[in-house]
């Protein structure tokens, strides 16, 4: 009967605790971060693939598509290379809520194989030095901070 008692007290405890604790609360300007970057060698070469893993925050939980038919571009990749901005070739899906908050807060894994080729403009070069910048808009128009990769030799060879 003690134990039970005892049992009962503590469960209680616990879900007090539990109810005590706070979501944590994001800002409505999505924010990423580079985690890690994913190339099958040393040598990253044309046609191999590169992997650019991001984290991401959002605190009104309007990151990424709306639906499926929703075509309005939501991650911008630029090669700095050429100061081109990507927007079509990559998006960010829906990302579904879970439980009563809103924010949202996940990770991008990004491949870059069609970012992967040798700059046309210095074929003669026997390597080439790719960098890129990822920024990410959420549906209310608001755009994240930009991130860059460091420097990744490609050897052109």
């Amino acid at each position: 009967m003690m134990n039970f008692k005892l049992l009962t007290i503590y469960i209680i405890a616990v879900l007090i605790g539990i109810s005590c604790i706070h979501a944590p609360k994001y800002s409505e300007i999505p924010e990423v971060q580079l985690i890690e970057i994913r190339k099958p060698s040393a040598l990253l070469r044309p046609g191999d693939s590169l992997v650019v893993v991001l984290s991401y925050k959002d605190g009104d939980g309007d990151l990424g598509k709306l639906n499926s038919s929703d075509t309005i571009p939501n991650l911008f990749i630029t090669d700095k290379r050429f100061l081109l901005i990507d927007s079509l070739s990559y998006s960010i899906p829906n990302i579904p809520k879970k439980g009563t908050v809103d924010d949202v807060s996940g990770r991008i894994e990004i491949n870059l194989l069609a970012k992967i080729y040798c700059n046309p403009l210095f074929p003669e070069r026997s390597q080439d030095t790719l960098s890129f910048d990822f920024q990410v808009r959420d549906r209310s128009g608001n755009f994240s901070n930009k991130i860059s990769t460091e420097s990744i030799i490609l050897y052109c060879q």
